[in-house]
């Protein structure tokens, strides 16, 4: 390739400087501009064209678009930053717009974004990013996640979510994956665990070593300490109002607790590595954290669904602090991706109800992952499986299975208890996820067969027009008439020339007219017939008889409910099992003669 003349280069940062300038005013500062169309870089797209075809022009592009790429970023100290961000998006466009054209290379918009990215801070990515987020329709047609731009936009992802914090930018980080999920197909595979490893390396440090009461509890002897300093009296704070320090009873002992923290943590290695389930000794641990896990947690709260108090300091300035809907809905709406080992947060993490769901949902993971072992899943699984990588060669004994069985429903009431709609929400929904996995998982051992459909030829489209219209064509003996002959002398109009509207509104008005002379008779006139159908009962010689009999109570019964039940439906809770008309009347009277005998203690 000849080296470009820096003649050239010049002409083409000229071209891309003068667009950008005619583009910046338009719009205010910061903005996304909206979709850009050719029209806008004539300027550009006429300096382009002009270069000698002894270069290339897509090189030569590249060349300047990196040099004017580097002046603009340059620029940020001497510049305001939405300024410079606003040329930045013009840059983009442009190059975007000249990929389109051909005139530059198809991955030089992904190169450029890549580049501006790794000169960035985490906010100026998330500006650049915007941008991307916004011409997703555009920067996306045609790419293929194993060659091209398509291997471009993964490793610029990639790159910015290795820079990202999962517990500080998690928004930005789920930005970047449906940005992901809306840019590749859904059957892509570069972003599949097609061999079905685990994050072994995910390892959670803790202090297992065996401790003394002392330190699993912290605060007791500070807790003695205020109470013999203070001696049931309150001690002025700094500021000189009244702080009243007052230990809480733990609601764990102090071995349980220990016990609790190092059987929790210990889990930690199985959620990372399943895989050590296989073995009889690791399975038996397992089954035995479960239990004392779901057992704590269930001590914990109290009889009304609230969190227990903690082993810690309460310092209540004033009055209580009250635990209104708001504390709840705050509680609910935190998210802490890894949590912290210590000792002394331990007391406090267990009375979180977002720490034990997330410690009960990875249970349930791993409970759902044993009961994919078992014989009857995996016939299913291995039925059209490809690819072998995500079988496991190992098989659940049908006492572990049923264990496992047992365990899930254990989970799922550890969940819902005394949580309300709340916690059964979040179980179905933890449900729903986890059966869309078990689908996920289906489809990686087929080899991630494609979702995608070939469209219908044209031929076949227009074989099926023409056989569909011949199909649903009415015979000629049905063309003079409009169904039956009754229904056609409905449908048109009569000697009189009145139509069908004409006549049903004349039934309308004739209809009115007889439903005001009606008269629903009283449900207890039926209750009489009742009465005496029960006396005919008794003289009843054989079944038959006594059926009708029945058959005939019943009927009279269910119509005096359907009239009682337009007024007096509030009666209705007085019902005896056998809906008797009997048991409704008694109710009604009773109410009647309480309310007689409260008017008369009235005057």
């Amino acid at each position: 390739m000849l080296q470009p003349p820096p003649v050239v280069i010049s002409k083409l940062k000229d071209g891309i400087r003068s667009a950008i300038a005619d583009a910046g005013p338009h719009r205010r500062l910061g903005d996304v501009p909206k979709s850009p169309s050719t029209s806008n870089h004539q300027r550009t797209l006429a300096i382009a064209s002009t270069i000698s075809g002894t270069h290339d022009v897509k090189y030569c592009l590249e060349c300047a678009s990196r040099e004017v790429l580097y002046e603009t970023i340059t620029d940020f100290e001497g510049k305001g930053t939405l300024e410079v961000f606003s040329a930045l998006y013009d840059l983009f466009d442009l190059i975007l717009v000249l990929s389109e054209l051909d005139i530059g290379d198809q991955q030089l918009p992904f190169t450029i974004i890549e580049e501006t990215l790794d000169t960035q801070a985490i906010e100026g990515c998330k500006r650049i990013f915007l941008y991307l987020e916004a011409r997703i329709e555009r920067l996306t047609v045609g790419v293929d996640g194993n060659k091209g731009k398509g291997i471009i936009l993964l490793r610029l992802c990639n790159e910015l979510l290795r820079r990202l914090s999962k517990s500080e930018d998690t928004v930005f980080c789920g930005r970047i994956f449906v940005f992901l999920t809306k840019s590749f197909p859904l059957s892509e595979r570069s972003g599949v665990n097609l061999r079905g490893e685990f994050h072994v390396d995910n390892k959670t440090t803790f202090d297992s070593e065996e401790d003394n009461s002392q330190r699993a509890h912290p605060t007791q002897d500070v807790l003695k300490e205020q109470d013999s300093g203070r001696a049931g009296s309150q001690t002025p704070n700094a500021s000189g109002d009244a702080m009243d320090v007052t230990p809480s009873d733990a609601s764990l002992p102090a071995d349980t607790y220990l016990r609790l923290y190092t059987t929790l943590w210990s889990t930690q290695h199985d959620f990372a590595e399943p895989q050590r389930l296989f073995q009889k000794s690791h399975l038996d641990n397992f089954k035995a954290s479960l239990d004392t896990v779901i057992k704590a947690f269930k001590a914990s709260i109290d009889e009304h669904g609230h969190n227990l108090p903690s082993a810690t300091l309460e310092i209540k300035r004033g009055i209580k602090r009250k635990r209104d809907s708001d504390d709840t809905q705050a509680e609910l709406n935190n998210y802490n991706p890894k949590y912290l080992t210590s000792r002394e947060l331990f007391d406090l993490e267990v009375r979180d109800l977002v720490f034990r769901r997330h410690i009960l949902v990875q249970f349930l993971i791993v409970i759902e992952f044993l009961l994919s072992l078992s014989l009857r899943y995996k016939k299913y699984l291995e039925a059209d499986a490809k690819n072998r990588s995500v079988l496991f060669p190992y098989i659940l004994a049908d006492e572990d299975d049923k264990w496992a069985e047992t365990a899930k429903k254990d989970i799922v009431g550890a969940l819902n208890y005394k949580s309300g709609m709340d916690g059964l929400l979040f179980s179905r929904t933890v449900d729903s996820v986890l059966t869309r996995e078990k689908n996920w998982v289906k489809w990686k051992a087929e080899n991630c067969l494609s979702f995608e459909m070939d469209p219908i030829q044209a031929d076949n489209v227009t074989a099926s027009t023409t056989a569909g219209d011949e199909n649903t064509r009415l015979p000629q003996s049905a063309e003079g008439g409009m169904g039956a002959p009754a229904l056609s002398n409905v449908w048109f109009e009569d000697a009189h020339g009145n139509t069908p509207t004409s006549r049903l509104a004349d039934f309308q008005r004739w209809a009115h007219r007889t439903s005001s002379r009606i008269t629903l008779p009283d449900y207890r006139e039926y209750n009489k017939a009742i009465e005496g159908y029960y006396l005919d009962k008794d003289f009843a010689s054989t079944d038959q008889e006594k059926e009708d009999i029945d058959e005939s109570i019943s009927n009279k019964s269910w119509r005096a409910l359907r009239i009682a039940s337009k007024d007096r439906f509030q009666f209705f809770k007085g019902l005896d099992e056998d809906l008797s008309i009997r048991s409704l009347i008694a109710a009604e009277d009773s109410v009647s003669t309480e309310r007689k005998e409260t008017e008369r203690g009235t005057r």
